[in-house]
């Protein structure tokens, strides 16, 4: 006899509205990750080309710049990722991870298929 095939202390059971609820997380959360790299990409980007038209900067110059974009990054970021966060909670969440991937061209991370 198995010890995890016939005890069930040793089974984990998992409900069908507690996988629904862990799928829910595990998506937003890899949007969010997705939305916040994609961002970034876009600030270091701009940086560096504003950087170039800049000329030579001093450190608290360069300090000045860093904060200014990710500051500006954070607040376009902010209402998007509080309403994925709020979706986790519904289920209607695979809809508005759709929206986000479509608003800022996330590209394939959201197959179309898991929508119906």
């Amino acid at each position: 006899m198995h010890p995890t095939s016939q005890d069930p202390m040793n089974q984990e059971t998992l409900r069908p509205e507690r996988t629904f609820v862990l799928d829910a997380e595990s998506q937003v959360e890899a949007t969010i990750a997705s939305l916040k790299q994609h961002f970034e990409e876009v600030r270091q980007r701009e940086v560096k080309r504003t950087r170039g038209r800049l000329g030579e900067l001093s450190c608290t110059q360069e300090n000045a710049v860093e904060s200014l974009s990710r500051g500006i990054i954070d607040q376009i970021l902010n209402t998007p990722i509080a309403v994925l966060k709020a979706s986790r909670g519904n289920s209607h969440f695979l809809v508005a991870i759709a929206m986000v991937h479509r608003i800022f061209n996330l590209g394939e991370g959201l197959r179309q298929d898991r929508l119906v």
